[in-house]
């Protein structure tokens, strides 16, 4: 490891138990940086005095804490030597970490800007957009902010080495709070800035995350070279594996094999997990790891359940995981969900903070592959991830609502619930099996009777398909706005398809739903992302008979509301039957309000919000409607 001398400005290198105590720099490269070359020439002006400002000021700051040396990214690897930096790659986590502070320097922000504000230098400084940086925020025992002038930002700082009698000392005067060692306000601004969670932020203990959270975490952020965004997450991850610069996207496709290869962690199958369609890798073939840290951008609060007796409901992995030439073999607890679609849901072992806890379990739906062994699986097309409440889950399994009331009385649970038994399972990226043909029960119509659905106009009003169910909704030509709709089995068919589009006004989507069955016609605003989830929840809709021949309409209205929560605009959208063809159409209409309407709606708080439907109402559905699939 080399560190440069803070007085003489001179390169030493150290080995071992002889390092020295140290500072450290982050910072975002700019267009002209000092390197290794350029500092192992200190007669040598031509670099100039601008760019010799950044190390010129981290010296300073390091001698003035009483730090002899520093390490400096730009100067002190030999960026020339692959080995050098491969080595220096793989190592840049712990020498974070063992640092004994860290100074990130912000050459986009004033010390006079205010940080805490909403459209502060400080929240919008691109040292927050870069892949870098995210170990340089999460390793160092200490971190110091400083703006462009190496002045220090009156944010606070990090310190993670506080000593632990302080936490004990607090969790003893407050038992029910969470116990942080550093300043709240600052523990707050930085996890808004980068979606990680506080206590992360504040002890740089990261262990009890998966590996889906720590994506999540890089998911929006850049590096220059496309290999980076995997390599810069090394540390991170816990992993060593050499670099191969030109590789592009398989660089992140070895560092979750990588992931798999070190420790028993099925997050890896969560990529996908709310997201909208715009972000969503592929919808209609899925491959078996994700293709960015994008993928995973709604997972950073995931957390790991590493024993029984934290989800009692799912049992331990016994076996291990591996990328074969077959595909990602793995154990993991599987159930059947709906056995005439050949729907499985693979169980994962996850824990979502915020919602129950471990009441909600994460399921992938899978379904059997074409040419495969009877345990090769796919990802179900148009079914991304999902939660689902403990409940639910198992009183389908179990075909037992009276499991509802049970599930609240643990220790009567424990003695009548069946846990699912861990299957291992090859999960491949090849095309599922369809289904056998589909047929009318009892009706005089032909065997298998297939309805057109025009979505065309939809899409041209911004929507796009976001999930559906089952998985065999087909189009017509590829590219084409209309899906075949093949109605009926012994069981009616029913068809979902959620549409969804980014809201305009204010943060956020719009999403509404289209059921066809044999029976009805259904359209409802949801606030769900995958088609598979909403079939299991109660929903308020609109029905028609679709029994009657003809033409037939309904109409739903979705409002879009501007940040000031007043409705701006009215999404229309129109069901049209004609004749076993079935039109999607939608039209937008901008309201103007008066500014006294404005202020009148402020002074009673209107609001509106899109939620998930209450638990009550969810406990209502039941699969003894003739309209549904079982779900067993």
């Amino acid at each position: 490891m080399r560190l440069l001398q803070v007085h003489t400005r001179e390169l030493k290198e150290f080995t071992g138990q002889s390092i020295p105590p140290y500072a450290i720099l982050s910072h975002t490269w700019g267009k002209c940086e000092v390197t290794f070359q350029d500092i192992s020439k200190p007669d040598d002006k031509s670099y100039g005095h601008e760019r010799y400002t950044k190390i010129d000021g981290c010296c300073r700051q390091a001698a003035k804490d009483g730090l002899d040396y520093v390490w400096i990214d730009t100067c002190c690897i030999d960026k020339s030597s692959s080995a050098e930096l491969s080595e220096g790659i793989n190592s840049m986590f712990q020498w974070y970490r063992k640092s004994r502070v860290c100074y990130v320097y912000l050459s986009d922000v004033s010390a006079d800007n205010d940080p805490f504000t909403d459209d502060s230098d400080f929240r919008t400084s691109r040292w927050f957009t870069r892949g870098w940086t995210l170990q340089e925020i999460l390793a160092p025992m200490e971190l110091i902010f400083f703006d462009k002038c190496w002045k220090e930002i009156d944010v606070g700082r990090i310190n993670r080495s506080l000593s632990s009698v302080r936490v004990e000392s607090f969790r003893l005067a407050f038992p029910a709070e969470e116990q942080y060692l550093n300043r709240l306000g600052l523990l707050y601004l930085l996890s808004e800035i980068t979606n990680i969670p506080k206590i992360v932020l504040d002890r740089g203990d990261f262990s009890q995350f998966c590996a889906a959270a720590r994506f999540a975490w890089a998911a929006d952020r850049e590096t220059t070279r496309l290999e980076d965004r995997a390599y810069s997450l090394l540390g991170l991850l816990e992993v060593n594996m050499p670099l191969l610069y030109g590789e592009g996207d398989k660089a992140f496709m070895r560092l979750q094999e990588e992931v798999i290869k070190s420790r028993d962690d099925d997050s890896l199958l969560a990529w996908g997990y709310g997201q909208a369609p715009k972000t969503q890798s592929k919808l209609y073939a899925d491959t078996v790891l994700a293709q960015s840290p994008l993928d995973f951008k709604y997972c950073h609060s995931f957390q790991k359940l590493a024993t029984d007796e934290t989800s009692p409901d799912v049992p331990l992995t016994t076996a291990h995981s591996a990328m074969t030439n077959i595909g990602m073999q793995m154990a993991i607890p599987l159930r059947p969900i709906d056995s005439k679609n050949g729907v499985l849901i693979a169980i994962l072992r996850c824990l979502v903070p915020g919602t129950y806890d471990h009441r909600n379990h994460l399921v992938v739906p899978l379904v059997h592959t074409k040419g495969g062994d009877k345990n090769h699986y796919s990802r179900a097309p148009g079914s991304p991830p999902f939660l689902v409440r403990r409940e639910k889950l198992f009183s389908l399994i179990n075909n037992s609502k009276f499991l509802f009331s049970l599930s609240r009385v643990p220790l009567l649970w424990k003695l009548v619930i069946k846990k699912p038994i861990v299957t291992p399972i090859y999960i491949r990226e090849s095309s599922p099996i369809l289904p056998p043909p589909l047929t009318w029960p009892k009706s005089k119509r032909r065997e298998c009777e297939t309805v057109a659905l025009h979505i065309g106009e939809v899409i041209a009003a911004g929507y796009e398909v976001a999930s559906f169910y089952p998985p065999w909704i087909t189009g017509r030509l590829a590219g084409a706005n209309c899906l075949d709709l093949r109605l009926g089995s012994s069981i009616p068919a029913r068809f979902i398809l959620i549409f969804s589009k980014r809201r305009d006004l204010a943060s956020g989507d719009l999403s509404f739903a289209i059921c066809v069955s044999p029976k009805i016609r259904r359209m409802t605003q949801v606030n769900h992302r995958s088609a598979l989830e909403f079939l299991m929840e109660q929903s308020r809709s609109l029905e028609v008979d679709m029994d009657r021949h003809g033409i037939h309409h309904d109409e739903l209205e979705i409002e879009e509301k501007a940040s000031t929560g007043h409705v701006r605009r009215i999404h229309k959208v129109r069901f049209e039957y004609m004749f076993g063809d079935v039109r999607i159409k939608c039209d937008v209409k901008e309201v103007n309000i008066p500014n006294s309407e404005l202020e009148r709606g402020r002074n009673r708080g209107e609001s509106y919000v899109i939620g998930p439907l209450l638990e009550q109402e969810s406990a209502t559905w039941s699969t003894n409607n003739s309209d549904l699939p079982t779900l067993v």
